[in-house]
Formats: C-alpha cells, sequence, structure tokens
C-alpha cells in the first residue's frame, strides 16, 4: 500500500468528481429529449436531401426523355395530318370553313355574354372579383415559381382550380342556376 496524504486524497476525489460532473452532463445532453429530437431531425434532413440529391439526376433524365418522346409524338402527328389535309383538299376546305364558323360563333358569343353582363351588374361584378382573383392568385403563383422552382406545382393548382370555377360557373349558367 501506498501512503498517501490526506490533501492528495482531497485532490482525486475533486478530479473524480470534477470527471463524474462532466459526464453526467454529457450523458444528460444525450438522452435531453430536445437534443434527441434535434439530431433526429438533422438526421432526417441529411436523409431527405441525400435521397432528393440521388434521385434528381434521374427524374431529370426521365422528364427530358419524356419531353422528347411527347415533342416526336406531336411531331409525327403533325405530319400525319398535314399529308392528310395535302391528299384530301375537301376535308382542307371543310376544316377552314368549320374554323371560320368556329371564330363567327366565337365572336356572336363574346357579344352574348358582354350584353348578359350589361344587363346583370351584380353577375358581372362577381365574374369580375372572380378574374380579379385568379389574376392575383396567377401573378402571386408565378412569382412564387420564379423564387422557387419547387412553387410551380401551386400554379398548376392555381390554374386547376380556376378551370374547376369556370365549369361550374358554366354548368349553373347553362342550368339556369343562380350565382350565390
Amino acid at each position: 500500500m501506498t501512503s498517501t496524504s490526506p490533501d492528495e486524497i482531497r485532490s482525486d476525489i475533486e478530479a473524480t468528481r470534477a470527471r463524474l460532473g462532466d459526464d453526467l452532463d454529457e450523458l444528460s445532453d444525450r438522452v435531453s429529449p430536445q437534443k434527441v429530437a434535434e439530431r433526429t431531425a438533422q438526421d432526417l434532413r441529411r436523409r431527405v436531401s441525400s435521397a432528393t440529391e440521388s434521385v434528381r439526376p434521374k427524374v431529370a433524365a426521365t422528364t427530358g426523355t419524356a419531353t422528347e418522346k411527347a415533342r416526336q409524338t406531336a411531331d409525327q402527328a403533325k405530319a400525319t395530318v398535314r399529308r392528310q389535309l395535302d391528299a384530301h383538299p375537301q376535308v382542307t376546305a371543310t376544316a377552314q370553313r368549320a374554323r371560320e364558323t368556329a371564330g363567327s360563333a366565337a365572336g356572336s358569343a363574346s357579344q352574348t355574354v358582354h350584353r348578359q353582363l350589361d344587363a346583370h351588374p351584380q353577375v358581372a361584378a362577381k365574374v369580375s372579383q372572380v378574374r380579379d382573383t385568379a389574376g392575383g392568385a396567377v401573378n402571386a403563383s408565378r412569382q412564387k415559381a420564379a423564387a422557387n422552382p419547387r412553387t410551380s406545382g401551386s400554379a398548376a393548382a392555381v390554374a386547376a382550380l380556376l378551370a374547376l370555377l369556370l365549369i361550374v360557373l358554366r354548368r349553373r349558367r347553362q342550368g339556369g342556376g343562380e350565382l350565390d
């Protein structure tokens, strides 16, 4: 046995206490629910980011391939239509008359809508309100998409909502229903 002085023993005890205190602080930090949650969230963010980065080139390649195939199909369809129209001049003449008739009908419909809106100011106000709201939503979506390309999905959602709103308005008008 080695004899140690009381001062050396006290010094050893204080050093051991300090080490134990540090160990306890580190252990508390490791098992703290808040720290565990933070570490888990950071790990999850790293994993999602890593997965996103690994998938991004594949998505870009697939999108590029699909875009190119769609472009080729559209070009083939155009060429087929042109060949058919060249081979059948009467179809071309009929298509031209149909286009002119459609243009005339669109003009007449536009005039009818304007007359109806002039005759029904409440409906005109609602249409104007919907147009303004949709325009604001589209502009906001464009700004968001420009700032963050991921938000372009929002623009598509707004466009779908606007299309749905127009369909509902048309059905109500055709059914003779009042706008609420």
